[in-house]
């Protein structure tokens, strides 16, 4: 995907995009309102939006036990270790809303080489059991999200992709057979990561039939400490690079055509948050909410949920205490894009 520009626009329509002149607005929509299992902030975005949104995110705990990892378990923090709630807590308040479920992999000090020999397969047959016995059969999983970033023990690199290769499509096909019939999102972060300078993150796409949906993460940039507020040409500037690099969003869209299978966006935004304890990021920078409007819409995506963790999502109120940037622009932004009147 290092050179996609040569994908006509016009071929883009035969596999169910869509390309400026035949423009629609993006269906599916979802959110994290934080760690805990409530469906109080939930509601309240969605009286922000004008609408109910289609996908509640969860996160089960990166680090878990293998009991912990089959029970479910998600985050009691966001980014934290395990709290006292599991998966299933969610099933009695999301109504017709749908649960988007991280889950981690090579927990317990295991490895992609080690997930592909089937030592975890039990483990992964009990997560999905679980599931389903709870109402999540039908839920939308991520696992090993963001695998091409260096962040999280799951990564994959050059040197393990062997491994990964074997290892995805295992636990889909155990997952399966053990009755979980949801679907299965592959879910890279923008660009190349590990694999850079030479090679892109598409070197272990794990197979057509192991990938129900590619999805995408994307924050709007890399800021140096202290960072708050930059030019509109530098925003502009980062939309390019994020539209244009290798494994950037053409990239993505050419190799989703590809393989007839729908982009969708579970992870975008700005970043507003502190880095720690100081903050960093591109501030109010409405130009990229505009612009991945028009890219979703132009494009056909099939979900997106911008980042709402509390005090650090465009929507928020301003006075958050987390919030230490204002994105007023950035919030009338994406109410214009996404909210009701549209």
């Amino acid at each position: 995907m290092s050179d996609p520009a040569g994908m006509a626009p016009q071929n883009l329509s035969r596999a169910g995009f869509f390309v400026s002149g035949d423009r629609r607005d993006v269906t599916q929509i979802g959110v994290y309102r934080g760690a805990a299992v409530d469906i109080t902030p939930i509601t309240a975005y969605e009286q922000f939006i004008g609408r109910e949104v289609d996908y509640v995110l969860a996160f089960m705990a990166d680090d878990p036990s293998w009991s912990q990892f089959e029970a479910g378990a998600l985050q009691g923090t966001t980014n934290g270790p395990a709290g006292r709630n599991i998966a299933a807590d969610w099933v009695p308040i999301l109504g017709a809303r749908k649960l988007m479920l991280a889950v981690p992999a090579c927990c317990v000090g295991t490895s992609w080489t080690m997930e592909g020999s089937g030592v975890n397969d039990a483990h992964w047959a009990a997560l999905a059991r679980n599931l389903v016995t709870a109402g999540l059969g039908d839920c939308v999983l991520r696992i090993g999200r963001e695998f091409n970033g260096s962040w999280y023990r799951w990564k994959v690199t050059p040197g393990t992709a062997a491994g990964y290769l074997v290892a995805y499509p295992r636990i889909v096909t155990t997952m399966r057979a053990a009755g979980f019939r949801g679907t299965f999102m592959w879910n890279p972060y923008i660009g190349q990561g590990n694999f850079g300078p030479s090679s892109g993150v598409e070197a272990v796409y794990p197979g057509d039939g192991f990938v129900d949906v590619i999805g995408l993460d994307l924050y709007d940039g890399v800021y140096p400490p202290g960072e708050v507020l930059r030019t509109e040409s530098q925003q502009h500037a980062t939309w390019a690079t994020l539209r244009d690099q290798w494994d950037g969003l053409t990239g993505w869209l050419q190799l989703a055509f590809t393989h007839h299978k729908p982009l969708a966006y579970p992870e975008w935004g700005l970043e507003l948050w502190n880095s720690g304890g100081q903050y960093s990021g591109g501030g109010d920078n409405a130009v990229l909410i505009k612009e991945m409007a028009a890219w979703m819409q132009d494009t056909g995506a099939q979900m997106h949920a911008l980042w709402e963790d509390p005090g650090m999502g465009v929507a928020d109120p301003d006075d958050l205490p987390r919030r230490l940037v204002a994105a007023p622009q950035a919030r009338a932004a994406f109410l214009a894009a996404f909210g009701r009147s549209n």
